[in-house]
């Protein structure tokens, strides 16, 4: 009689973690621990029991993890992980659950390593600034969670969509997660995996909708701003090897080692492309080259500057540091230089980012000595 009653208020629940109206805050997590509390006692010996207890430690979690309580969600999956490891093993729903519930432990881990909008915090490590080290040690601890949600999913039967399509959101996750912790090489590689799976799962007659589309535009941007940040020598050089480099972005990855200093015939040989191919793509093609300049005020704060020396323009088939020794030369030479101040230059490929992302930064005393 109490499991049947457990059951009935988890069916209770079900109605309201859809989105049932009146509902408050405190009121799910009051029918949530009250769930939970009615669930335990008869999970021990039932397996299906026991990964349905999961899900609600998962809804558990999330709830703490939308309310700022991030402690809180990491116990509570935790205990979601725990519960749903051993039906995982015994049915593919349960796998499933397993799966998600993985994935979630990874996000709440990594919170931290990732800004208001999504985008990691610390992208340009070593030379930017770095993590704590348990925040680092939590990421750690999320990519391997991510990776046994990936073997979790390849166990299962490919031929279910379901499975693949948590297999390619999985690898999605896995990329965020190398990308938070300054491994834009990997997080590329892990990307253009995802993008992939997607591609084959939504093939024909399959309508590519528009959430379909949102998703691979997604994916697209992430890679580019990835293959931005990868240098050529193993970086670039190893995704082509590793036929993770898409032909789609064989440009970028030219324009990028241009940008580097790499020259035509180290960037053919490095990218297995015909020396001719990689010497018309650096004539057709332009990058856009990012500036500021930054003159420090007597408190010791930099203050930017207006145009022309914040600006950007169209560069092609030169390097950024060719481009910056051009602009902090025209910049030393022009009345608009404080004679008495110190001074900085920074120059990005495509947007303006943070100082640690820049291509090329110099600093200048006031005699113009580069310090």
């Amino acid at each position: 009689m109490e499991r049947t009653a457990a059951l009935r208020l988890d069916a209770e629940w079900a109605k309201v973690r859809t989105g049932r109206p009146g509902a408050s805050p405190r009121k799910r997590e009051r029918m949530l621990t009250d769930l939970i509390a009615a669930l335990a006692p008869h999970a021990e010996d039932d397996l299906s029991l026991s990964a349905r207890l999961s899900l609600r430690y998962g809804d558990l979690a999330r709830h703490h993890f939308d309310n700022g309580r991030r402690d809180d969600a990491l116990s509570a999956v935790d205990e979601a992980v725990r519960r749903c490891e051993e039906p995982a093993g015994h049915d593919d729903e349960h796998a499933r659950w397993y799966a998600k519930a993985l994935i979630s432990r990874s996000v709440y881990l990594a919170e931290p390593l990732s800004d208001e909008l999504g985008l990691p915090r610390y992208p340009f490590q070593p030379r930017g600034e770095r993590p704590r080290p348990c925040d680092r040690a939590d990421g750690l601890a999320a990519v391997a969670a991510t990776h046994l949600a990936i073997t979790v999913w390849e166990g299962l039967d490919q031929t279910d969509p379901r499975n693949r399509e948590g297999l390619a959101k999985a690898y999605v996750f896995l990329g965020d997660r190398l990308e938070e912790l300054g491994r834009p090489v990997e997080a590329a590689g892990w990307a253009v995996r995802a993008e992939h799976a997607f591609r084959e799962l939504w093939q024909a007659p399959d309508p590519a909708g528009r959430a379909h589309t949102a998703v691979l535009e997604h994916l697209g941007d992430q890679l580019e701003r990835r293959l931005r940040r990868c240098p050529f020598d193993g970086g670039l050089t190893r995704l082509r090897r590793e036929a993770l480099l898409p032909d789609r972005l064989l440009p970028l990855a030219v324009m990028g080692a241009r940008i580097e200093g790499i020259g035509a015939e180290a960037i053919a040989e490095g990218l297995a492309l015909e020396v001719a191919e990689v010497r018309r793509i650096l004539r057709s093609r332009c990058w856009r080259a990012v500036w500021r300049f930054d003159v420090r005020r007597d408190d010791g704060s930099w203050a930017p500057m207006a145009f022309p020396w914040r600006g950007m323009d169209a560069v092609a088939d030169r390097s950024a540091e060719a481009v910056a020794a051009d602009l902090a030369d025209a910049f030393s030479r022009s009345p608009d230089r404080p004679p008495a101040a110190h001074w900085r230059f920074a120059l990005w490929w495509e947007e303006e980012d943070q100082l640690e992302g820049s291509r090329i930064r110099m600093t200048f005393a006031p005699a113009a000595d580069p310090s």
